[in-house]
C-alpha cells in the first residue's frame, strides 16, 4: 500500500537518486527532493515534486525536510575526495539516520555498492559507504541497504568519440543492472517497509564488461570494436590530464577485476521480483528514444 505521506529523496538530482525519485512519484508517492542545488532540481523535476534546498550537514534543514515524511531514500554522491566522502557519504548518512529515527520515519533505504566490504575498505568511496551502512544499522531505524551491481546506464561513459574502452582486462561476468529496474525495487521496498537487511541487486544476465560495452556500441557506433586500456595508462592519463576525475571508477574497476561480482541477489529477487532488462534491451531503448 502506497503511503500518503511523502518520501524524502536525499541526493535526488544525482545519477541514481533522480531515477529513484521519478519512480517513486510514478508509483504514487508524494516526493520531496533534498539537494544543495535547488536550481538544478527544478530543471529535473516539475511542480509535483517538492524541492527543499539545504546541505546534509545542516541538521535544521534536514529535520524540516524529514518532518511529516513516511520514508527517506539516500543516494549520496561519491568521488575521490576523502574529506568530502567522510562529510557527505558517512557522516551525512549517519546524521540522516539519527534524525529520521527521532522524527518517526518508518523506513530508510540506502544505495550502497556491490563491492562494499572490509576487503575493499582501503578504497575511500567503499570505506565511506561501509561506515555509512554501519551508522544506519546503529540508528535502530527500520532500513533496507541495497548493494546494486554495476549500472548498465554507466556504460556509455566508456565511449569517447569513436573509441570504446574497457579499463583493464575485466574477465569476470557481471549481471549489469539498469537504473530503472533498481528504482522499481527501491519503490517496492518502501511499500513493503524495511526488514533491516542488506540486499544485493543484480540484473538478469551475466556478461563480461567487454561484451556488455560491445552490445551498447553496436547500437550507437556500428562497426567499432571495444578495446582494453591497461590500468597503468589510465592512471597516468588520470593523473596528468584529468586531474583525478576518474580516480573512483579506476579504483572500482581494479577491485572488480580481482573478484568480479560478489553477493547473492536471491533474497532481493524473492522479495521484489528479479530485474528483467538486459543490456541489449536497454541499448535498443536508448537508441529508440535518443537517450
Amino acid at each position: 500500500m502506497v503511503a500518503s505521506n511523502p518520501i524524502l529523496v536525499i541526493g535526488g538530482t544525482g545519477f541514481v537518486g533522480k531515477t529513484v525519485a521519478q519512480q517513486l512519484a510514478q508509483d504514487g508517492y508524494p516526493v520531496r527532493i533534498f539537494t544543495r542545488d535547488g536550481s538544478a532540481a527544478k530543471k529535473h523535476f516539475d511542480s509535483a515534486f517538492t524541492v527543499i534546498q539545504g546541505d546534509i550537514a545542516d541538521e535544521a534543514a534536514l529535520a524540516k525536510a524529514l518532518d511529516g515524511c513516511s520514508g527517506v531514500h539516500l543516494s549520496l554522491p561519491s568521488g575521490s575526495n576523502e574529506a568530502e566522502l567522510e562529510r557527505v557519504q558517512h557522516q551525512g548518512a549517519a546524521r540522516v539516520a539519527r534524525l529520521a529515527a527521532a522524527s518517526g520515519i518508518r523506513h530508510l533505504t540506502y544505495t550502497s555498492g556491490y563491492l562494499v566490504s572490509e576487503q575493499f575498505a582501503h578504497i575511500p568511496a567503499e570505506r565511506a559507504k561501509l561506515n555509512a551502512e554501519n551508522a544506519i544499522r546503529r540508528s535502530g531505524l527500520p532500513h533496507t541497504i541495497f548493494r546494486p551491481t554495476f549500472f548498465t546506464d554507466l556504460l556509455p561513459r566508456f565511449i569517447q568519440g569513436k573509441r570504446a574502452s574497457v579499463f583493464g582486462t575485466q574477465p569476470h561476468p557481471i549481471r549489469f543492472l539498469t537504473l530503472r529496474d533498481y528504482a522499481k525495487i527501491v519503490s517496492k521496498a518502501h511499500e513493503s517497509q524495511g526488514t533491516n537487511q542488506s540486499l544485493f541487486v543484480c540484473g538478469p544476465e551475466a556478461r563480461t564488461f567487454a561484451q556488455a560495452l560491445q552490445t551498447v556500441v553496436d547500437q550507437v557506433l556500428p562497426g567499432v570494436k571495444v578495446s582494453h586500456s591497461p590500468f597503468w595508462m589510465m592512471n597516468m592519463l588520470n593523473r596528468l590530464f584529468l586531474k583525478g576525475q576518474i580516480t573512483e571508477i579506476l579504483q572500482l574497476m581494479a577491485a572488480s577485476e580481482k573478484v568480479g561480482e560478489i553477493g547473492d541477489p536471491s533474497e532481493a529477487n524473492r522479495r521484489f521480483g528479479a530485474p528483467q532488462t538486459t543490456v541489449a534491451t536497454w541499448a535498443k531503448q536508448q537508441r529508440s528514444t535518443g537517450g
